[in-house]
């Protein structure tokens, strides 16, 4: 059996990717579009945030892109996006990266940081990159995540052009969390997608988080920050959002009066997978 075995499984991964190549022929020919590469299997997520040192941003941008990601595939990690913060109003910079990691589960997450943190490569560029000062001012900090039933599928394809994320988290009241994914689930990412918004992810934070209770993590992007603007406007004075808003809140808010609403707008790097 072991003699036959090879040669069989060879001529099916050959018929496969000949499948593959008139697959995305005939879409050729069609004027179809190729069918995009399938996501990898994300069962849980990790928003990380590094906050540099001053002066420090372009070197750790340099060993994400010319280092660290190759390596966190290497140990079967799947980098999924990553973020400078935008600017501030008035024009003063922000030195935290925002990057977005994906795993199967739990227990692959941490097996793979374990080999990645022992792998000498690493050992090596850290030291390297590390040489004249340290990158970042304080630990990552860093958030486990797992989709919701209504968020749409990861979709990591190049935009015609980058775009700006907007990450934003929600605070419910007590009692309310399950009304408020309710209300995204049946009107708000319909509103929203009429508005032009593109709704990227929605999450739910994993259990056993300090100060994670009750949260909704979703992010979002727009082609400009202008069209940002533009598009919040419309959809505040959006009479079918009006009544849903109104009646959601009948029996009492669903959002905490402080700090209910928690918005970082992101602008992808270079490097990032999802542009």
């Amino acid at each position: 059996m072991s003699i036959t075995r090879r040669p069989f499984l060879k001529s099916i991964a050959a018929a496969a990717a000949l499948a593959g190549s008139l697959l995305a022929a005939s879409c050729e020919s069609l004027g179809m579009s190729t069918p995009p590469p399938a996501a990898p299997e994300i069962g849980l997520y990790e928003l990380r945030t590094y906050t540099t040192s001053p002066g420090k941003m372009d070197a750790l941008d340099a060993r994400f892109r010319d280092h660290t990601i190759g390596l966190f595939r290497r140990h079967g990690m799947t980098p999924v996006a990553f973020f400078h913060v935008a600017p501030a109003a008035d024009g003063k910079a922000d030195n935290r990266l925002v990057y977005i990691m994906g795993y199967k589960d739990r227990a692959a997450r941490d097996a793979a940081w374990k080999e990645f943190s022992a792998d000498p490569e690493w050992t090596k560029v850290y030291q390297e990159s590390e040489a004249n000062g340290a990158l970042l001012t304080k630990a990552p900090e860093n958030v486990f995540l797992t989709a919701s039933d209504y968020s749409p599928k990861l979709d990591t394809r190049s935009a015609a052009s980058p775009r700006l994320f907007e990450l934003r988290t929600y605070t419910a009241n007590p009692g309310k969390l399950e009304d408020l994914h309710s209300r995204f689930r049946d009107h708000t990412l319909t509103i929203f997608a009429r508005h032009g918004m593109t709704n990227v992810l929605y999450w739910r934070p994993t259990g056993g988080q300090p100060q994670m209770e009750n949260k909704l993590v979703y992010l979002l992007a727009f082609p400009t920050l202008e069209a940002r603007t533009e598009a919040f406007q419309k959809f505040s004075a959006d009479p079918e959002w009006q009544k849903v808003s109104q009646a959601s809140n009948a029996n009492g808010p669903l959002l905490a009066q402080k700090d209910g609403v928690v918005a970082v707008q992101l602008v992808p790097t270079d490097y990032s997978p999802l542009k």
